[in-house]
């Protein structure tokens, strides 16, 4: 027979259970998250509510032992916990169907209402045979507004089913259909007390169901997001690395041969220029793409269909890859389909990037034999053509367990055979996913130890469906290589240039006289704000990394004195191209963001953008001339330098002044910069200078290379006493940046085991490993004060 002694055993062992759950829960340290907040609190509340449930049922049956005033209070109190719990419940349920939902007052107006009720309200005892229980209006009201929220909870549950994972749903589902039971039987007979069973079920199933005990595997799951974190440090550090190391020297290249293409005058060498320029667009954009990986990790890579050439884009390809493979000693060859259309329309630099990757990883892991690529017309659907592309080598294959690793990103296949192999291991990934993005699949054929075939088919839309023909007769025309020499005429622009390089400057400053601008350049924050406290600019281009003051310090110091006049744009000029950066440089007040290399279509667009009409005049291109500042690099009375194999690069830089004539000796002392330079060249070589890198960064222009050395020797002994300061006081953040400049100086004149080891030691400021320093910073000063010796 039912008696409230039963119901009180039965609220121990609900009690017991409750204790032991919040013994095990609260001894396992967790993350403060919402849920676990919630689920905190329910415990402990479902805890005071079994305590006081036990009271009211002992109390009400013993009413003679106890004052109605004293009933009432402890039922204020069970009722209030009960109200809560189901509350609690209820946000429980919003937080995982919702994802942490903002809190709201509004859900607190059930509760309020349910425990003034119970407050307030008419409190009645009913006596029965098994035993005495409360009722009344109070209780009306807390039963109703408090299972209100059980059926909201409820009701989200199944409105929000799709977004709660499967197991939490079918726990919470079980747990308040038990809830439901129990309310309908202590509603049939109020004297069997079992609402608390239902609670303690609800605690339960979310304990063993959501929120696991299992504090092993948290502390492994917050171990691997550590690990995971720092990865992705490590591959933002590395990309941001890569992006100062690689877009500083792609400034010259790119900004010398724009040169090239708008002052020289000689077909062969306009075709020859027109190749670095396509071959140098077509790998800054994959630069630039790689650099920006994290996009397509975060889905904010875009597919621009534009129209374009398909003889170009092939072209390109084959530019890039060719010399590659010939200094390789392998055999190259383009099989194209001549019916390609002529103009076609899609993604072409996601394109041109995912067959850049695929030739050169094929070069790389080929040591002999040959790579092939194959592009042929596939099908033709409506206005559509369907490419299959191919890239085929004899190289070293790719054995059937190491397949499932070719897409894994920063991983490489056979690492300990392949380790003498450049490269980071995100080529296949990118692949992989941006040919997803764009419809299409890789697939791979390989026979270990054979070679390999990547193919894929894409689809492109048909914009001239005129044949191409041989791609090679497209763009071998000299006349369409040559470009002029205005690419906008604004004589009345006033432009400032900010870089701590000499080298950026002089580019900067070509590249600009393009645009019938002289502009005025400085090197450093405070000089940028002694010039803009006595002038006033359209445009000031101001580099980010610089010693001293960098460059989003300078601009605060700008705004902080008023320096920054509302008809005055600032932007930023900067290698750094990783995510995110753009927004860094807008947050930090700067208009606009041009990255380097500069462009000269890029830099024309934001003169276009932002330069006022005033500056816009009349000057034509016969007013450029060289006492203006425009470096010649074809005149007319010079030898056309054939600068491709190594042994021309040596024939022009081995100068013996005994051979000199008399005319010469006027010039050398007019103060040509050539005759000026007397450098043994195998001094050169003994001091480790690589002087085809060197002149590869200037275009093949032997006199700008000179200039180049010239100017890092006039400052050599300045650079070096301030690093040897900031490595004296252990100023590790200065020594970072002053090394950072010098890197790049030491590459330009090709330095190279120099610029290897200052690359290295800004890596080690980076971090403050002053240990590392202080290792090999004396070996640093050594090889740049050997260059002093080619002066002697």
């Amino acid at each position: 027979m039912y008696s409230y002694v039963l119901s009180i055993k039965g609220q121990i062992c609900c009690m017991c259970v409750l204790l032991y759950i919040a013994w095990t829960y609260f001894l396992v340290k967790r993350k403060k998250t919402q849920a676990h907040r919630l689920f905190s609190a329910m415990i402990i509340v479902t805890i005071i509510y079994m305590i006081f449930d036990m009271v009211t049922v002992y109390t009400i049956n013993h009413v003679e032992d106890f004052s109605f005033a004293f009933n009432h209070f402890v039922h204020i109190i069970f009722m209030a916990a009960m109200c809560t719990d189901l509350y609690i419940v209820y946000m429980y349920i919003r937080t995982l169907a919702l994802d942490s939902p903002p809190f709201r007052y509004r859900d607190l107006i059930p509760l309020v209402i349910a425990v003034t009720g119970s407050a307030f309200l008419r409190f009645d005892y009913v006596e029965t045979p098994y035993g005495n229980y409360s009722w009344g209006p109070y209780a009306f009201v807390v039963f109703a507004f408090g299972y209100l929220y059980f059926f909201a909870g409820a009701f989200l549950l199944f409105q929000r089913r799709k977004y709660i994972e499967t197991k939490s749903f079918r726990a919470i589902y079980m747990a308040l259909l038990f809830q439901l039971t129990a309310v309908i039987i202590q509603g049939i007979f109020p004297t069997i007390l079992i609402s608390g069973i239902g609670l303690t079920v609800i605690v339960v199933s979310l304990f063993y169901s959501v929120e696991s005990p299992d504090a092993i595997l948290n502390e492994k799951l917050k171990d691997e997001r550590a690990r995971a974190d720092s990865a992705n440090r490590a591959k933002s550090m590395f990309l941001a690395q890569m992006s100062h190391d690689i877009r500083t020297p792609m400034n010259a290249v790119l900004g010398m041969n724009e040169m090239i293409l708008r002052r020289a005058e000689d077909p062969e060498i306009l075709e020859y220029a027109a190749g670095v320029r396509d071959s140098g667009s077509i790998l800054l954009s994959i630069i630039n793409e790689i650099l920006d990986f994290s996009k397509i990790e975060d889905g904010k890579m875009e597919i621009l269909s534009v129209e374009y050439e398909t003889a170009r884009l092939i072209t390109g390809l084959v530019n890039s890859v060719s010399g590659r493979a010939a200094s390789k000693g392998l055999a190259f060859s383009a099989d194209i389909d001549p019916s390609l259309p002529r103009r076609l329309k899609g993604d072409d630099v996601r394109l041109t990037q995912v067959v850049m990757n695929l030739l050169t990883n094929a070069v790389k892991y080929t040591e002999t034999g040959s790579v092939t690529l194959t592009i042929r017309l596939e099908d033709r659907k409506a206005g559509d053509v369907f490419l299959f592309v191919a890239v085929e080598d004899t190289g070293i294959g790719i054995k059937d367990e190491d397949m499932d690793k070719l897409m894994a990103s920063f991983s490489r296949i056979e690492e300990e055979r392949n380790r003498y192999v450049e490269g980071t291991g995100l080529g296949m990934t990118i692949v992989d996913r941006l040919l997803k993005m764009m419809g299409s699949s890789i697939h791979v054929e390989s026979e270990y130890g054979k070679g390999s075939r990547f193919s894929f088919v894409i689809r492109q839309e048909i914009v001239d469906d005129t044949p191409m023909g041989d791609y090679r007769d497209t763009l071998q025309k000299p006349e369409t290589a040559k470009v002029e020499n205005i690419v906008l005429d604004a004589p009345g622009a006033r432009i400032l240039v900010v870089d701590d390089n000499e080298m950026n400057l002089k580019v900067a400053k070509s590249l600009l006289k393009l645009c019938s601008i002289d502009p005025v350049l400085v090197n450093s924050g405070e000089e940028t704000i002694e010039k803009m406290r006595k002038e006033a600019f359209d445009i000031v281009f101001l580099d980010h990394m610089m010693p001293g003051m960098d460059g989003i310090e300078t601009l605060s110091r700008l705004k902080a004195e008023n320096l920054v006049p509302r008809e005055t744009t600032m932007i930023v000029l900067t290698a750094n191209a990783v995510v995110g950066s753009r927004e860094m440089y807008l947050e930090a007040g700067f208009a606009d963001y041009l990255s380097k290399p500069i462009h000269i279509e890029e830099l024309k667009d934001k003169l276009k953008l932002y330069l006022p009409d005033r500056a816009y005049g009349h000057k034509g291109a016969d007013s450029l001339s060289e006492e203006e500042g425009v470096m010649e690099f074809a005149p007319e009375d010079a030898e056309v330098l054939e600068f491709e194999p190594k042994e021309d690069a040596e024939e022009f830089l081995e100068f013996r002044p005994e051979e000199e004539n008399e005319e010469d000796e006027a010039a050398f002392a007019a103060g040509d910069i050539v005759r000026k330079t007397k450098y043994d060249l195998e001094k050169l070589k003994a001091l480790g200078m690589d002087t085809v890198v060197g002149l590869s960064y200037c275009a093949g222009d032997e006199e700008l290379y000179f200039e180049m050395i010239n100017d890092f020797l006039s400052s050599c002994d300045g650079k070096i006493e301030e690093l040897d300061g900031f490595y004296q006081r252990e100023d590790w953040h200065a020594y970072e940046v002053a090394v950072h400049a010098l890197k790049s100086n030491l590459r330009m004149i090709g330095l190279t085991k120099a610029y290897e080891q200052a690359k290295n030691l800004e890596k080690a400021a980076e971090r403050k490993d002053a240990g590392y320093i202080k290792e090999r910073h004396d070996a640093l000063m050594t090889m740049v004060k050997d260059i002093k010796k080619i002066e002697n």
